[in-house]
């Protein structure tokens, strides 16, 4: 059988985007303050990315407040990447990048929005961040078995091991199923993101075809760019517009999901920060 890590397995801090899930939690959460940033800049559009901003005691425009926090994790973020990481690492990084970008989309849209399908028939927003959730679930079950399982066992995992791909019942809008997404993709990624060099080309099985554990990893962050993109549709389908500052916002979005992805959890800290005290000092009075 082959090792699982590189490393011995230790107690790793939950990742910055990852909160708190299950019923109490779900009931009682609140957006966080950089969710609130991100649904404040989001919620902008060419006028009001065109309004005075100050850096460095100089003039310049609200739009630059964004780009100045994009700047601020690209430099973090090369900085990281030039650090040796396992290729699992590597991978799964992409998958947070995507979910970040799929964070970046829907935070701020209203619930009753999400609630909706585009047409009979077809799943809301809300219905395909569900079924993320799932997939993420089942993706990091079959890839575990295919790293862990022994000679003996079957290729395939046993189905009964397997949550349905449904979407699951979860109470609560956007905000709460982001977060369980969020801890869904902290746990696959505290498994499967040290994977040694042998167990990358472990036998498995992806719908009907023979593929390896490489295969499956990349499959995570695909899945998520699929959905999002259906998400994208559906809010089209549905008449919600798209403003030049959620565009923005979502590049950084991705870009602190690639950091935390490549273990930059204090860098995202840091970074989430400073955009929420760049969007306090935009905010004009109501």
């Amino acid at each position: 059988m082959s090792a699982i890590v590189t490393r011995p397995v230790e107690l790793r801090t939950r990742h910055a985007l990852a909160l708190p899930s299950g019923p109490r939690a779900a009931s009682v959460r609140r957006m966080t303050d950089f969710e609130a940033a991100v649904a404040g800049f989001a919620a902008l559009d060419e006028a009001a990315l065109g309004r005075p901003w100050s850096f460095r005691d100089k003039p310049m425009d609200v739009r630059y407040a964004l780009y100045r926090t994009l700047e601020d994790a690209q430099e973090a973020l090369v900085a990281l990447a030039a650090r040796p990481h396992p290729e699992s690492r590597r991978i799964l990084a992409l998958a947070q990048q995507a979910f970040g970008d799929l964070r970046g989309l829907v935070t701020g849209v209203p619930d009753a929005l999400l609630a909706r399908a585009p047409r009979d028939g077809e799943w809301s927003v809300g219905d395909v961040l569900r079924h993320v959730l799932s997939v993420e679930q089942r993706y990091a079950i079959q890839t575990r078995w295919a790293v862990e399982r022994g000679d003996g066992d079957p290729v395939r995992v046993p189905t009964d091991r397997l949550p349905p791909t449904a979407p699951p019942a979860i109470p609560g809008g956007a905000s709460e199923i982001l977060a369980r997404i969020a801890e869904a993709r902290a746990e696959t990624s505290h498994a499967l993101d040290a994977l040694a060099p042998a167990a990358m080309t472990r036998p498995t099985q992806w719908v009907h075809y023979d593929v390896d554990v490489r295969f499956r990893l990349h499959r995570f962050g695909a899945h998520i760019v699929e959905h999002t993109v259906q998400c994208e549709k559906t809010l089209a389908t549905l008449g919600q517009p798209v403003t030049e500052g959620r565009r923005i916002v979502r590049r950084i979005t991705a870009a602190l999901g690639e950091i935390e992805g490549l273990g930059g959890a204090a860098e995202v800290r840091t970074l989430e920060a400073r955009l929420v005290e760049r969007w306090s000092s935009v905010k004009t009075p109501v």
